[in-house]
Order: C-alpha cells, then sequence, then structure tokens
C-alpha cells in the first residue's frame, strides 16, 4: 500500500509521510516502507497508513491539475473529507488520526463481516435473532446489496451462518479486533469526544457530508463536526444513502476513489448507478496508471 503510493506519485508521498513525521516525531516513510509487515498488525498504524496514503493520493491528483467540488469518505475516510473540505488542517488531522487509533485499539473488542447479496429488510429478522447470543448490529450500509455488520464475535457468526442459510448471503470477515460503527464500541465515543472538542476545527469551504447522516449538514462552529464525529464511533456508516443524495442532488457527478485499491468503485455498481467512476491506484505500474487517469479525467472523457 504504502510502497506503491511512492511509486505512483514520488513527491506527493515525499511531501505527505514527510510533514506528518516531522507532526509525530517519527520517521513514517521509513516505518511503513522498510518494515517487515508488523506495522499493520496495531489497529493504530493501519488508521495512520491508510490516512496517510488516501492524502498522498489526493494531494497527486491536485499537483495534476486535479479537483473536486464534492467529497465523501467513508469510516476512517471521513477525516480524509475534512481535510478536503478545508474543515481541519492536514498536520491536526494527523494528530487526531493517531490518537483515534489509540483509543480505538484500546476499545472493546469483536469483529467486523461484511455480508453480500442481502438487503436489510432480510437482515433485520437475523439480527434481531442473535441478540440473545451477543450485541451485534449494522456498522456500514455499503450498497443495496451490501452490508457490514459489527459485533460480540458468536453473535456476528451466527448472523453469517443464518444469512447463508436464508438467503445464500456470502460473508467475509474485514476486522477481527475492533467492532466500530455500532453500540458495543460506544465507550471509545466518551474517551474520543474531548479530543474532538479540542481539535482546532475551522470553517469548510465545500460542504460537509458526514457518515451518520448521508447528505450534506449546516456548517455552525466546532460543533458541526464534534458531535457527528461523535456519533460516528458507534453508530452506522449510511454510505448507501450518502451515494444515493450524491447522485440525485448533483448534475452529472463523476466519482474518483481516492486511495488504495477500489473497494468503493466496486461497490457502485451500474444495476444500483450508472455514473461515470474512476480509482487512483493500480497494482501494475502505478505511475503509468496514474498518469492515464489524469489524461482521462482531463480530458472529461
Amino acid at each position: 500500500m504504502v510502497p506503491r503510493a511512492f511509486a505512483m506519485a514520488p513527491a506527493a508521498a515525499t511531501k505527505v509521510f514527510g510533514e506528518a513525521s516531522e507532526v509525530l516525531g517519527r520517521d513514517l516513510e521509513r516505518y511503513y516502507t522498510e518494515g517487515d509487515g508488523a506495522q499493520f498488525e496495531s489497529n493504530r498504524d493501519i488508521q495512520l497508513g491508510v490516512f496517510l496514503v488516501n492524502h498522498v493520493h489526493l494531494t497527486a491528483l491536485e499537483d495534476a491539475g486535479i479537483t473536486a467540488d464534492y467529497s465523501l469518505g467513508l469510516s476512517l475516510g471521513e477525516y480524509n473529507h475534512l481535510v478536503h473540505i478545508g474543515a481541519i488542517d492536514f498536520a491536526d488531522a494527523v494528530r487526531l488520526v493517531d490518537e483515534r487509533g489509540r483509543l480505538y485499539t484500546e476499545g472493546p473488542s469483536g469483529v467486523m463481516a461484511a455480508l453480500f447479496p442481502i438487503d436489510s429488510d432480510e437482515l433485520k429478522p437475523i439480527l434481531a435473532g442473535a441478540q440473545s447470543i451477543g450485541p451485534v448490529a449494522v456498522a456500514v450500509c455499503g450498497s443495496p446489496t451490501q452490508t457490514v455488520i459489527a459485533g460480540d464475535k458468536a453473535a456476528v457468526e451466527h448472523v453469517a451462518a443464518q444469512a447463508d442459510d436464508i438467503c445464500f448471503a456470502d460473508c467475509v470477515v474485514i476486522e477481527h479486533e475492533i467492532p466500530m460503527h455500532v453500540p458495543l464500541f460506544s465507550p471509545v465515543a466518551e474517551t474520543f469526544e474531548p479530543v474532538l472538542e479540542a481539535a482546532p476545527w475551522k470553517s469548510a469551504t465545500k460542504p460537509y457530508l458526514p457518515n451518520v447522516e448521508g447528505r450534506f449538514v449546516e456548517q455552525n462552529g466546532p460543533s458541526t463536526y464534534v458531535e457527528p464525529l461523535r456519533r460516528h464511533v458507534f453508530s452506522p456508516v449510511r454510505w448507501c444513502e450518502s451515494i444515493d443524495f450524491l447522485v440525485e442532488s448533483l448534475d452529472e457527478p463523476v466519482f474518483v476513489e481516492v486511495g488504495p485499491k477500489k473497494a468503493l468503485t466496486n461497490l457502485l455498481s451500474p444495476k444500483w448507478h450508472r455514473v461515470p467512476k474512476f480509482h487512483t491506484d493500480q497494482p501494475n505500474d502505478p505511475a503509468s496508471a496514474f498518469d492515464g487517469l489524469v489524461k482521462e479525467l482531463t480530458l472529461g472523457s
């Protein structure tokens, strides 16, 4: 992930990782590029690494003259969204994400799993039936046919088995330790709230679209960001609603996934919305692929 970002846009990567290293007092480029993989065993380091790589991709696009009037981010990506809209400076966001990762690592344990294809009406009775086993709830509404659940491991496994038996839904465990975006994780919100309140928030220059709302919110000082981000810890990500809202609100939107891999691009299927979509990351020859993307977007194709 990190080496590919340096191969794609070395100038942007050096700039982003250099500034973040100064903020945290660590050589982050060396840490993430020269390790044996152990640096991705800690959720704190995963969150920071993904946030930085996302910002490398955004910086590379902007350096190439490609800008966006609107943005949104799924889960951790909301912090990249906040930087993009000008609600917080990059350096302050680095500190915030690093502390978020520390607190998440210390939070309640559990698992997260993606179920597909399944819709919310099919999933509701299955979730209700699992509560006697342990707490489990919807964590991310990813698309009309993909939902992420999180909670107690035994309860999540029960829901997955029932979803397979009843709906023939597949299950992929995407997080083995931290049950984000569900009530089980609410104690973390209490410890994270003072951190959010102390952050130097600014007046954003672009619309804010928080995960917990699924639409733009009126901006009214620091509380604009603190309260949605506090709820973001233990409330579901309304990604499906967010995409529906943007497609309905904007004239001929073009979606560009900015960051590693293309999970969000894959979610946005033609059966859901037939809109132009691109992604910035390519595992093979990332620099040439990125140059091709820039040309395509610049030409407006």
